[in-house]
């Protein structure tokens, strides 16, 4: 794609040779208007855990970067922020965070956007037919200007191998989409949607300078907050073909995405973390890794109980229905989720500790892979047994499914011309050619590999020469990028399979020979052996990556060091952008630099306090080191008292003052009146 740019490799000056695992993390961004401004504080802080460790870091870090890597030290880790799902505001932040990542660039100029221009008297809609509160032109041109201006900074290469950033929006017309029923095919409508955007070092850059006009686009549909902005169409804001790669599901559609518009992410998807735990089950790690699902939550609802309180009047139950309620979407499920996924791991770990001594009485054959494809399922069950038949067929669902998704095709029409081209007993198209030509599941075998490694807990320089060179490899057959110019199945297919024979005929040779003459190579030729015993039980579980993920939460409450808002005599309370349906921050500069400075505080005692295991002598320590670089930014040698005063006495002063105030509420009078007047006078033609 001609504006798609590449991620450089960047000379690595940190090696992470000298770490023996990566702490890998998956953001979740909530929505919540001006409580954006919380988590850009959190932000700035993964910004600089990543960059204390990054292969390109050069010299000793200063401030906090300092405490960071002295924490990478302990825990002999270095840290990656790989996957961010980002909602509304929290969206926005995830935009600058991926770019800073992906560039090795900083976010300076989206604090400076927080702190200076999201003022209320800055953002009032000021046209004579406005549709919305606020103007949502003014939103993008802020949004693009800093990205713009992060670009006219240097930036150091990209901080880490990969990340992948998920913005969530809302198709308020919806798209049609086909669903296959018993008996016909009906449509349904699809309202989520989602931007994803992506960065690997040495390949695809979504987060390149001529993508800006875009990113901004994404920033500014995501958060089209209702009344406050109005939904945002493409068309108004950017003017390029190459914008089609990411609605991929509308040109299969042939929908006019263009003009299509996007409200709100939070409206149906305000806590996204589907799209995050669906990321963690892709990833390959050069060193092990263990892996953190972190979500920050500015203003978690406080316990109640469960006493029956009276029903909502009218006004209450509308505020509640259009407002708040999809603010309090439940994440139970999302989480039971990962429990479900960790307790899998645990059961195929123990189900499978047998195997190596199974598999070794077990002698089949290993075919290359002519003789692979001339053979049909028949010859295939004769000579592995009738268990391989099971397994066979349940790896051609895969494949098929996986098949539809990249060529955005219903399942059916992919399964029909499958079912057309290839056959179980018919060696002159077999389906063993089918998953020859189609089957990116040969990751798995790379990853069992490295997984084997990783038990063996071998760390001589040879090894971890090749554990890395075996993950590069396993990184190359990630899925790529593939926009179908058309739904003709046989097209479609055609194009898919030269895309990936470009990449699995290299990838098997490149394996081949790196594992020449190594004990492990006896695994990779077995390993159909021992992936018959693991697939049929992993089966359309999205287990991946065999590491458990550890779920934490970011919120004022959760960081207690300083202010303990959970405790029964502490009335303090550390946000000012809680009130007014959180919109309040966007009307003092005060409020902004509170909210943002308890941001970043809470942030880095939530990432010491996750990353050491607990009970640790230098949690403490090392939390008080972070507070008080970051406090030392802005105060220097006063940051000891004012830490001192955060913890004693010290609270922000929420009171706006009659004059703001009424200033505001004459605006928000004037903006209002003028649309209910342009409203009815469109409804009245």
């Amino acid at each position: 794609m001609a504006l798609r740019g590449r991620v450089g490799t960047a000379a690595r000056t940190l090696s992470s040779r000298r770490m023996q695992q990566e702490v890998r993390f998956a953001l979740v961004m909530y929505g919540g208007a001006s409580l954006a401004i919380y988590m850009n504080g959190v932000t700035q802080e993964f910004l600089r855990l990543v960059r204390a460790t990054a292969e390109n870091a050069e010299g000793e870090p200063a401030g906090v970067e300092a405490v960071y890597r002295e924490l990478a030290r302990i825990a002999n880790a270095r840290f990656v922020v790989d996957i961010v799902s980002g909602s509304s505001a929290g969206g926005i932040n995830a935009i600058f965070l991926g770019k800073a990542l992906a560039n090795g660039q900083s976010i300076e100029d989206l604090n400076r956007l927080w702190l200076e221009e999201v003022d209320l008297t800055r953002l009032w809609n000021r046209s004579s037919k406005p549709a919305s509160l606020l103007s949502g032109p003014a939103m993008y041109e802020m949004l693009r200007r800093a990205l713009n201006a992060m670009d006219r900074r240097r930036g150091s290469g990209a901080l880490q191998p990969e990340a992948d950033v998920f913005i969530t929006t809302t198709d308020i017309q919806g798209l049609e989409l086909p669903l296959k029923l018993a008996d016909e095919t009906v449509t349904e409508k699809r309202h989520q949607n989602v931007f994803h955007l992506r960065f690997a070092q040495g390949g695809l850059n979504d987060f390149g300078r001529a993508l800006n006009p875009f990113l901004a686009f994404a920033g500014r549909a995501t958060s089209s907050f209702p009344v406050a902005f109005e939904p945002a169409r493409l068309a108004d804001y950017v003017c390029d073909a190459e914008s089609r790669t990411f609605f991929p599901d509308y040109v299969a559609a042939g929908a006019d995405y263009a003009r299509r518009a996007f409200g709100d992410g939070g409206y149906l998807n305000n806590k996204p973390f589907n799209y995050a735990l669906r990321a963690i089950p892709r990833r390959v790690s050069e060193l092990p890794s263990r892996r953190m699902l972190m979500y920050i939550e500015p203003a978690p609802e406080p316990p109640h109980g469960n006493a029956t309180s009276a029903p909502p009047g009218p006004i209450q139950n509308s505020i509640e229905a259009l407002i708040t309620l999809h603010q309090d979407e439940t994440i139970a499920e999302d989480l039971r989720q990962v429990l479900e996924r960790n307790r899998l791991i645990e059961r195929v770990r123990e189900a499978t500790a047998w195997v190596d001594r199974d598999v070794e009485k077990w002698q089949g054959p290993r075919l290359d892979g002519a003789h692979y494809a001339g053979r049909t399922l028949g010859e295939e069950v004769y000579a592995r047994g009738p268990g391989y038949a099971g397994y066979h067929r349940l790896k051609i669902r895969a494949v098929t499914d996986e098949l539809a998704r990249m060529a955005c095709l219903p399942r059916q029409v992919v399964e029909e011309w499958r079912a057309k081209n290839y056959r179980e007993d018919d060696p002159a198209r077999s389906e063993s050619t089918f998953l020859l030509h189609f089957d990116l599941g040969y990751r798995r075998r790379l990853k069992f590999l490295i997984a084997r490694m990783d038990q063996a807990q071998d760390e001589s320089g040879g090894a971890a020469e090749l554990r890395a060179e075996l993950s590069r490899i396993a990184k190359s057959l990630d899925e790529p990028v593939f926009a179908p110019r058309s739904g003709d199945v046989e097209a479609v297919t055609s194009a898919l399979r030269a895309i990936l024979r470009a990449i699995l005929i290299p990838a098997a040779e490149q394996a081949e020979r790196s594992l020449a003459g190594h004990p492990l190579k006896r695994y990779f030729d077995r390993y159909e052996d021992y992936d018959q015993v693991t697939f049929p039980a992993l089966y359309e579980t999205q287990v991946g990556e065999n590491d458990l993920v550890e779920v934490f939460r970011i919120s004022p409450v959760d960081a207690r060091s300083l202010i303990d808002e959970t405790s029964l005599g502490e009335r303090r309370r550390k946000l000012a952008g809680t009130a007014l349906f959180h919109f309040a921050a966007f009307l003092k500069r005060s409020w902004r630099v509170n909210d943002m400075l308890w941001g970043r505080l809470d942030g880095a005692e939530r990432i010491v306090h996750c990353i050491l295991p607990k009970g640790s002598p230098d949690a403490a320590r090392l939390t008080r080191d972070a507070q008080l670089a970051i406090l030392r930014e802005s105060l220097g040698e006063q940051a000891e008292a004012m830490y001192q005063h955060l913890k004693t006495g010290y609270e922000v002063d929420r009171r706006a003052g009659w004059f703001t105030a009424l200033r505001a509420l004459a605006r928000l009078t004037w903006i209002s009146l003028k649309m209910l007047h342009w409203s009815l006078r469109r409804t009245w033609r």
